[in-house]
């Protein structure tokens, strides 16, 4: 009886290595990166953001200064306001309202602004970096590019990130 389900034993082992050298050639490589570190790290990109943080410098300073003038006068409405009369504490208190107005809208287009003029970089430079990304999928023979915080846990050596910048890098000094 064993001898007659030998054959048999033989075709399901065979049919089981086959699958899974079949299975083991399908296996697709995957990478992660992190676009925006991989940007960050480029001489290019940075330096051209520290330019856009100096440009803003003045409208920051400005939005300090309003801060500090709404928290002088609600000090001095904390400190002074019971001796106040009704009419200068109305006064302050909504001069004080009027400077976290300003303050809350100046920084939120300051930092629209910023973000525009950051992602005008950005776009400017995509084409090099979907180049420089292209390039180091076909080195590596990756089939699969995952966004790496979207993913719980990469080996280092599928962070493709580090290896971003500098192709980008190098070829900024070609």
């Amino acid at each position: 009886m064993f001898n007659k389900q030998l054959p048999l034993i033989f075709l399901i082992f065979i049919s089981l290595v086959w699958s899974f050298s079949a299975q083991a050639q399908d296996t697709q490589r995957l990478a992660v990166l992190d676009l925006q570190e991989a940007l960050l790290a480029t001489d290019k990109i940075s330096q051209s953001f520290e330019e856009i943080d100096q440009q803003l410098n003045s409208e920051k300073g400005r939005i300090q200064q309003l801060a500090e003038e709404g928290r002088s006068l609600q000090q001095r409405l904390q400190r002074d306001g019971d001796v106040m009369s009704e009419s200068e504490r109305t006064r302050l208190t909504q001069e004080m309202q009027q400077k976290v107005q300003e303050y809350q809208q100046r920084g939120n287009q300051l930092q629209q602004r910023q973000q525009q003029m950051r992602q005008q970089i950005i776009n400017d430079n995509r084409p090099q970096l979907e180049a420089a990304i292209n390039e180091l999928l076909e080195e590596h023979n990756i089939d699969i590019l995952l966004d790496r915080q979207a993913v719980h846990f990469a080996k280092p050596e599928l962070d493709l990130t580090s290896a971003v910048a500098e192709k980008l890098n190098a070829n900024e000094q070609e």
